[in-house]
């Protein structure tokens, strides 16, 4: 039995035009016309037998007749000289049945209706009951619930957990939008999960909070931690040097204004190979040998790099008649204080730890396993794993970050098709390392790698999840790679029409709500979605660590008080002093 069985006595109106997906409906009734609102649902008599069309009220038109149109027509007692109109944009189709079930919606128009056919407002039971079906129709053991539908706080909102992941995320909002909110909330569910799988990048420790036998916290090692000789098993990542791509290697390593740049660069690139290859036969991995390139994570000593460069910077050569300056000769003098600059900077401990920190063949291993290791069942390790880039610093921040997520999109790619265990990459604060606008060769850097798990992660089991709250600052081909956006309230009008964009042709208009989104509510549009809506989120069990100060309540608080002495001590150390 339809859930939706109207009477033609109860029609709103009747259609009077139909345009592709748009609908005007003429409604005779001005109390009718009256009580309803935009961005309410509609749903419209099909050809097709069993089929209820559901569309979207976009705009409410009350307009008057013309006088030259009123004289042409003969107006009874009960005429009035006004055209009430309503403009429909449709959204989907509900199916009495769908073979063996009853009730269901799908998001595709098999047919338009026909002109004159009737119009329904979805109101009262009848909402409740449509809201229903969207809510049961992602059934299964494991829903991911976002929270309720603002068209009905009684009905649960539910998206497809696997389009999701598999066609990536865009959450975006202004500051105090609800952002991290939302994103909580998914964290929250996806740790449940007997094997979940997911990579956060914390800018700021947000998710310091987030607790449970799902969650593992991590951070980027600070110099606290290199003094204590803190590694994997105390949660402390380093990111060792070797780890990065040769163009990385580059981008920080070597001064692009330099005229002896390109000499530079392809030194460094024969005596990174010669230090690699020197490692594995040292270590016995021959076989590793025959095809490993410039770019395989094998580790080196930055000391026999160092050596090598000193060599080739002083060399004098044989000459006709007496020895002569070589090739290179006082040509990579800068390149020689860069590294040994950035090897001695404490910020970068993490880059150059100490000997036997993360120089072993096996460190990799352990690392990966860490980080991309689903929770096998309940009790093991966690499945979101939270990393702290917190006391990262910002100007390497993106090469750093990019150097996590090519980690786990490699190991990915060269992992045994069909035995891929899928891993999403929350990417807090994109903004500030996968941005528009480059200014550095880290960012350059940082930008490629994402660009090539937003175009291709699909096919790896890697997904992205994306969010900023400045989403015209994000790179433009990863935010139109993700289909699917979750946008908070956005104030700013650059932002806004970046999201426009990606809103699809017959729901641009849902881009107007988005400067009047309360907090915590979101418009949600996208594959993993049944019907693109608002959406109130639920509260998280675990709030995130980015509630707003309340300026007026804490100076109005005689007891309120700043330990300003340990900031001025945090900042001296660069570590946090507690």
């Amino acid at each position: 039995m339809s859930i939706l069985d109207f009477a033609d006595g109860e029609a709103l109106g009747r259609v009077q035009s139909v345009d592709t997906t748009t609908v005007i409906v003429h409604v005779d009734d001005v109390e009718a016309l009256r009580a309803l609102q935009v961005n309410r649902l509609v749903a419209l008599q099909s050809s097709l037998a069993g089929h209820k069309l559901i569309g979207v009220i976009q705009k409410i038109i009350r307009t008057a007749l013309s006088e030259a149109k009123i004289a042409d027509v003969e107006l009874g007692e009960a005429a009035h000289p006004e055209v009430n109109l309503v403009r429909i944009m449709l959204i989907g189709t509900l199916l009495d049945r769908d073979g063996p079930r009853a009730n269901v919606f799908r998001r595709t128009l098999e047919t338009v209706p026909e002109i004159d056919a009737c119009c329904f407002a979805l109101e009262g039971e009848r909402l409740t009951r449509f809201m229903g079906v969207i809510s049961e129709v992602t059934g299964g053991a494991q829903r991911l619930s976002l929270g309720a539908y603002t068209l009905d706080p009684n009905a649960q909102a539910f998206v497809n957990g696997n389009r999701l992941f598999q066609r990536h995320a865009l959450i975006v909002g202004s500051t105090g939008s609800g952002k991290s909110w939302t994103t909580a909330r998914l964290l929250e569910q996806i740790a449940e999960l007997d094997s979940a799988n997911a990579i956060v990048f914390d800018m700021h420790g947000e998710y310091a909070s987030m607790a449970g036998d799902g969650f593992v916290h991590l951070r980027v090692a600070g110099p606290s931690d290199i003094e204590a000789g803190k590694g994997l098993n105390d949660g402390v990542l380093h990111l060792p040097y070797w780890l990065m791509s040769y163009e990385a290697l580059v981008s920080m390593f070597v001064d692009r204004s330099d005229q002896n740049a390109p000499n530079q660069a392809m030194i460094m690139s024969r005596t990174v190979v010669d230090a690699k290859t020197g490692f594995l036969k040292a270590g016995g991995h021959v076989e590793v040998l025959a095809n490993f390139t410039i770019d395989s994570p094998v580790p080196f000593r930055m000391e026999t790099v160092l050596g090598e460069l000193n060599r080739l910077n002083a060399e004098m050569v044989p000459g006709a008649r007496t020895e002569k300056q070589g090739d290179f000769h006082g040509k990579l003098s800068r390149l020689i204080q860069r590294l040994e600059g950035k090897r001695t900077d404490r910020r970068l401990g993490f880059l150059f730890p100490a000997s036997g920190v993360a120089d072993s063949y096996d460190w990799l291993d352990r690392a990966v396993e860490l980080l991309l290791g689903g929770r096998a069942a309940k009790g093991g390790h966690g499945g979101v794993k939270i990393i702290d880039f917190s006391e990262v610093p910002s100007d390497i921040l993106p090469l750093i970050v990019g150097m996590v997520a090519r980690m786990a999109f490699h190991v990915q790619q060269w992992s045994t098709q069909g035995l891929r265990h899928p891993v999403a990459l929350f990417c807090d604060e994109a903004h500030l390392y996968i941005p528009q606008d480059p200014t550095s060769g880290a960012a350059e850097n940082a930008i490629a790698t994402f660009e090539r798990i937003a175009k291709e992660g699909r096919k790896y089991g890697v997904g992205l999840v994306v969010i900023s709250q400045r989403p015209a600052e994000v790179n433009r081909t990863v935010a139109s790679q993700c289909n699917n956006l979750i946008a908070m309230r956005l104030t700013n009008g650059d932002d806004q029409a970046v999201v426009r964009r990606l809103l699809p042709d017959s729901l641009g208009g849902f881009g107007d709500l988005l400067p009047v989104l309360d907090t915590g509510e979101a418009l949600v549009v996208g594959d993993a979605i049944l019907l693109p809506t608002r959406i109130r989120i639920a509260k998280p069990i675990n709030e995130p660590l980015s509630g707003t100060i309340q300026f007026w309540d804490r100076w109005a608080d005689p007891a309120a008080a700043a330990t300003l002495d340990k900031a001025v001590e945090s900042w001296r150390r660069q570590t946090l002093v507690k």
